[in-house]
C-alpha cells in the first residue's frame, strides 16, 4: 500500500482534511442508493483500518455524517443510513 493510497482505491487530496475526503465518499454511497436506509456504516475501527487513519479520522467521519442527517448512532450498535427526503 502506497502512503497516500489506501484499500479502496482513493488517493488522499494535499491540503484537504482525510476526514472530509472520506466522509464525501460515505455521503456519495449513501445519496446514490449504494448504502439504502438501514445500512450499517463501518465502525471507527473498521475505517481506521481501511484508510489507515486514526481514532480521531474515523470519529469526524461518522460525526459529519450525522451533522448532515444522513446517519443516526445507535448506542452499542452502530452506525445507521437514515431514510432520504
Amino acid at each position: 500500500m502506497q502512503p497516500n493510497t489506501v484499500a479502496s482505491m482513493i488517493e488522499f487530496e494535499p491540503g484537504r482534511p482525510k476526514w472530509e475526503q472520506i466522509a464525501e465518499v460515505y455521503e456519495q454511497r449513501i445519496r446514490s442508493g449504494e448504502w439504502p436506509p438501514g445500512h450499517k456504516l463501518p465502525s471507527i475501527v473498521a475505517i481506521m483500518g481501511e484508510y489507515g487513519v486514526g481514532n480521531n479520522t474515523g470519529r469526524h467521519v461518522l460525526q459529519h455524517l450525522r451533522d448532515l442527517g444522513l446517519v443516526k448512532l445507535v448506542p452499542s450498535l452502530g452506525t445507521f443510513v437514515l431514510p432520504q427526503g
